[in-house]
Formats: C-alpha cells, structure tokens, sequence
C-alpha cells in the first residue's frame, strides 16, 4: 500500500507539496514527520519532563505501538493520511 501525506490546515495541500511525497508504508510517514518535528518540539515541558526530541517523548510516556505514535505525530501536526 502507499499513502501521501494531507495537511489538513491547508485543503488542497500534501507534505512535500501540491503533488505529495508518496510513501510506501507507515513507518516511512512516521519516520519522515517525527524528522520534520522534532526541532520544534526540543525543550517542550510537560508533567515537569523537558524533552529533547519527540523520540524522547515517547519513550518517556511508554507510547511504543507505531499505530499509537502516528496517531499522535498526526494530531500533532495536524496531518492526516491518503491511501493512493
């Protein structure tokens, strides 16, 4: 399966832009927003825990499950997923 990237602030636009970066599973979406976010979310403080990184972030609050943390890199950034 492949699947592009949606911003979901801007209707007609995907990651990459306007035709999209087409990827091949998941995993590479999850890889390439975590990539794309991470600088601004260096230094975010929640439950008194400063994180370097969202990597950090998720390992820190036991979110393993690629599922539950492409779920959450995509509420983030306000990103949604197309089958292409």
């Amino acid at each position: 399966m492949k699947y592009k990237i949606r911003d979901l602030q801007f209707a007609v636009r995907y990651f990459g832009g306007n035709e999209g970066i087409i990827f091949n599973s998941k995993k590479e979406i999850l890889e390439q927003l975590v990539s794309y976010h991470n600088n601004d979310y260096s230094g975010v403080r929640e439950n008194d825990t400063y994180y370097k990184n969202i990597e950090q972030m998720f390992k820190e609050n036991n979110i393993t499950e690629l599922q539950k943390q492409l779920e959450w890199i995509l509420d983030y950034g306000q990103w949604g997923v197309e089958k292409v």
